[in-house]
C-alpha cells in the first residue's frame, strides 16, 4: 500500500504579501468628522433624517476611526459639499454648541458669523464686539433641537429670515427708529428645527462699540 507523502518541514514557508497602500485605512480628522456632522444636520432640516437618527449617526461620526467607516454613518444621503468648519474660505467665525452648552463673548464680526447648536444651547453676547467697518452683520444661525441666543446692543436693527420646522424665532431687541443710513445692520438668517432662535438685548444697561459707532456715524452724517 503507498504511503502518504510526508510535508516537507523544512520548506520555507511561502511569503506574506504586505498589504497595498490603497488597501490600509486612512484615518479620519477631526475636520472631516465635523463635516459629517454638518452633512447630518442638513439632511435633518430637510427631513432625510429622525432626531433618533440624528442623535445616533451623530454619535457614530464622532466614534468613527478611519474615512470608511466616517463615510458609511452617510452613504444613503445625497452628496453635498460641507462648509469649511474653521470658515477658513471668507474668514467667517464659526461656532458650535453640540450635546452640550456654549457660552462665547465679543466674537470678531468683521466677516460675519455662523451659530449652530444640536442638542444643546449657544449663546453668543455680542455687545462689547468692535463693530463691523461696514456697519452691517450677516449671522447664519441653526437651531436643531437646541437654541441659539443672540445679545445684540441697543441702536441696531435686526432682519430676520429664517425657516423653522416646529421650532420658533423671536425678535426681543426694541425697534430702532433712527435713519437707516446711520443704524448698524444686523441680518439672521438659517433655520430652528425643534428648536429656537433668539434675539435679544442683554439685561443691563452697557455702552458699546457699536453705539460708539452709531455715535459717530450721526455726528458726521
Amino acid at each position: 500500500m503507498t504511503q502518504p507523502q510526508r510535508p516537507d518541514l523544512h520548506k520555507d514557508p511561502a511569503p506574506t504579501t504586505a498589504p497595498s497602500s490603497s488597501s490600509r485605512a486612512v484615518l479620519a480628522s477631526d475636520a472631516e468628522r465635523e463635516q459629517m456632522v454638518e452633512r447630518l444636520r442638513e439632511a435633518t432640516a430637510e427631513g432625510r433624517l429622525t432626531l433618533e437618527e440624528l442623535a445616533e449617526r451623530s454619535e457614530a461620526a464622532y466614534l468613527a476611526r478611519t474615512r470608511e467607516e466616517l463615510n458609511s454613518v452617510g452613504e444613503d444621503l445625497p452628496h453635498v459639499t460641507p462648509p469649511d468648519p474653521a470658515g477658513a474660505a471668507n474668514g467667517q467665525r464659526v461656532f458650535r454648541a453640540t450635546f452640550g452648552d456654549l457660552i462665547h463673548h465679543s466674537p470678531a464680526l468683521e466677516h460675519g458669523i455662523e451659530a449652530t447648536a444640536v442638542l444643546g444651547d449657544l449663546t453668543l453676547d455680542l455687545c462689547s464686539s468692535p463693530a463691523p467697518p461696514t456697519g452691517e452683520l450677516t449671522i447664519v444661525a441653526r437651531a436643531i433641537v437646541g437654541d441659539v441666543h443672540l445679545l445684540l446692543p441697543e441702536g441696531v436693527r435686526v432682519e430676520m429670515n429664517c425657516s423653522k420646522v416646529l421650532g420658533d424665532l423671536r425678535n426681543l431687541t426694541r425697534e430702532h427708529s433712527g435713519p437707516e443710513a446711520v443704524t448698524p445692520l444686523v441680518r439672521i438668517t438659517g433655520s430652528a428645527v425643534f428648536g429656537d432662535i433668539i434675539v435679544a438685548h442683554p439685561s443691563s444697561d452697557r455702552r458699546t462699540y457699536w453705539q460708539r459707532w452709531l455715535d459717530d456715524r450721526r455726528t458726521r452724517a
